[in-house]
């Protein structure tokens, strides 16, 4: 598990609040004279201390890690006790020197990320006069179909959509991958899964990444600092789009975890136990009520994936208003210079739906897909309060606008309930829009397949900065000479072997190809759909006439000609891109 280096000063500040109530009943405790109170202390010390290190490593069993961990106390204990008065001189003499240490860890890390920041920033060359703003949103987990101006009967996105009449929408953009890591490898070199290679999460070097990260493709970040742009990420998503992944190559500033003391709280191992044990409990538990009671109710908005996504326990979600909050924050710092800010928001991502305080929208709150349009509406209110944040500061009219996805969610589909198992088309079929005010036109929709890896290409080309190091094409000839729309390359997805599926979707494995049993790849063009699985053979579908997908043509005459045709595309792009390397 991926660790951010924050978690040095977090968890011994959170564990001296906890020791320090429990030292705090230990010395209500001494008023009885019998007890004694120093013994009893250093005994849960020193086993609260022993299990968390013992529990740390996920070898051993709760019940052996307890065990050892009572033994050890006892024994401690014991040999403090006879030595009471030379124990407590040293804890006397010890605690500033922990407490120093503590704080140089503390500034090391944040005094040194804020130098790095600020010398990054000075050695920036100037920008361009007149240089514009660039913001990239990607809300995690939304598929196209349930956004109001891809056709979708509830009106989920009413402030996406007004920004899409202003702008560019493109019906039929496909992610490289039905899930967060690979996807967003390649919204920011603008390469595909086979060229990067980062179809799984990968150890992270002890001495840091340096520049092997993410394939070691140049990153849009990099090619915008060049131009003397200010870069930052702000994700919602602290798993698998984080620093500690080899993001922060691309970022002079990046915004993943920490950002509450709810947070801060269940990263650490006592926090991580509480969650496990309390907060899967029902709504109706004692302890859920008492924290709603008590105003605590950030830690029962928990997050699939934070410190638990192998079993363990939730994390707290980080919701849409934290990243506004951050990347608002964060443009004010520097108004002179140009910014690139690249957003991640989760909030459609499952557990589902808004935070509690939330109000209740005026579809039926009954089934699962309500609870996802829920999510999808609250994340568009918040679209639009960045929007107008922007607007404020006055940055509108300058700024390039690019909303997006990194995929879409099955939603029962297929027999599966998330992502990242497959590629149907619910899983790859993701909202592409692009607003520039005065700089591309307005209320243009491009029907042409295109991939969202090429944003990178895009974004160099409308800013004037093009680099030959993103293959492109950009999608500014899609609008600029319409024609090229019939020579555009087919999008490719894919999805690298995966043995360990979700506790969702482990029995669509009896129904269906997925990745656990093999890579997979699929290409689109303008009426198939071919998914290619390494042991399984194909699929094809006509996605023009069948998007739910539930038609395979693979062993029709029309289709083995058209599986024969795409097969010779994707082998052929596969090899133009190659050589390009």
């Amino acid at each position: 598990m991926h660790v951010s280096k924050e978690i040095f000063w977090i968890s011994p500040l959170v564990d001296a609040i906890f020791f320090f109530s429990l030292a705090m009943m230990c010395g209500i405790a001494d008023r009885w004279p019998r007890l004694p109170a120093i013994r009893v202390f250093v005994f849960f010390l020193t086993f609260l201390s022993i299990y968390d290190w013992l529990t740390l490593t996920n070898r051993l069993y709760h019940r052996a890690c307890l065990l050892l961990a009572f033994g050890a106390a006892v024994a401690f204990a014991r040999w403090c006790g006879e030595r009471e008065s030379a124990v407590l001189r040293f804890c006397k003499r010890a605690t500033p020197w922990m407490v120093a240490a503590w704080v140089l860890v503390f500034a090391g890390i944040q005094g040194g990320q804020w130098l790095r920041e600020r010398n990054a920033v000075a050695r920036l060359p100037p920008s361009a006069s007149g240089a514009p703003n660039v913001l990239v949103l990607v809300v995690d987990t939304l598929r196209a179909d349930h956004v109001s101006s891809y056709g979708y009967a509830r009106p989920t996105t009413p402030n996406l959509d007004h920004i899409a009449q202003q702008g560019i929408l493109f019906e039929n953009a496909i992610s490289t991958s039905s899930w967060s890591l690979p996807s967003h490898v390649s919204l920011i070199t603008g390469r595909y899964l086979f060229e990067h290679g980062v179809g799984n999460v990968q150890p992270e070097p002890w001495l840091g990444w340096d520049g092997a990260s993410l394939g070691g493709y140049a990153t849009l970040g990099e090619a915008l600092q060049q131009s003397g742009y200010r870069t930052a990420a702000f994700s919602a998503n602290r798993t698998y789009f984080s620093r500690d992944l080899g993001f922060g190559r691309s970022f002079i500033h990046f915004e993943d975890y920490f950002h509450s003391p709810a947070d801060m709280f269940v990263r650490t191992l006592y926090g991580r136990e509480f969650a496990r044990i309390y907060l899967k409990r029902s709504d109706h538990s004692l302890v859920k009520r008492t924290l709603r009671k008590l105003g605590w109710t950030s830690l029962l908005d928990q997050d699939a994936e934070g410190s638990g996504s192998y079993g363990g326990a939730f994390g707290v979600r980080k919701r849409a208003d934290m990243i506004n909050k951050e990347a608002l924050d964060w443009i004010g710092r520097d108004r002179p210079r140009p910014f690139f800010a690249f957003l991640n928001y989760f909030d459609v991502h499952d557990p589902y739906g808004g935070p509690r305080t939330y109000p209740k929208l005026a579809w039926p709150q009954q089934t699962t897909i309500d609870q996802y349009d829920n999510g999808v509406r609250y994340v568009d209110d918040y679209i639009q309060e960045l929007m107008k944040g922007l607007e404020d500061r006055a940055l509108g009219k300058n700024t390039l606008v690019i909303i997006t996805s990194d995929h879409g969610e099955s939603l029962g589909q297929h027999h599966l309930e998330t992502h990242g198992r497959a590629l149907y088309w619910e899983l790859i079929h993701v909202p592409l829009v692009i607003y520039y005010p005065g700089r591309v036109p307005a209320g243009v929709r491009i029907e042409a397949p295109v991939t969202n890896a090429a944003i990178p290409a895009t974004v160099l080309n409308l800013v004037g900065a093009e680099d030959s190091r993103f293959p492109g094409p950009a999608l500014g000839a899609l609008w600029k000479t319409p024609i090229t729309a019939t020579r555009w390359p087919d999008p490719l997805a894919e999805l690298a072997q995966n043995k360990y599926p979700g506790q969702h979707d482990k029995e669509a494995d009896q129904f269906i190809p997925t990745a656990t049993s093999g890579a997979m790849r699929s290409v689109v063009n303008s009426k198939w759909h071919l998914i290619a699985h390494d042991k399984f053979g194909d699929q094809l579908f006509d996605w023009t006439r069948d998007p739910g997908e539930s038609i395979d043509l693979v062993e029709t005459p029309e289709g083995k000609a058209a599986a024969l045709t795409l097969r010779v595309a994707m082998e052929r792009l596969t090899r133009e891109l190659t050589k390009k390397k």
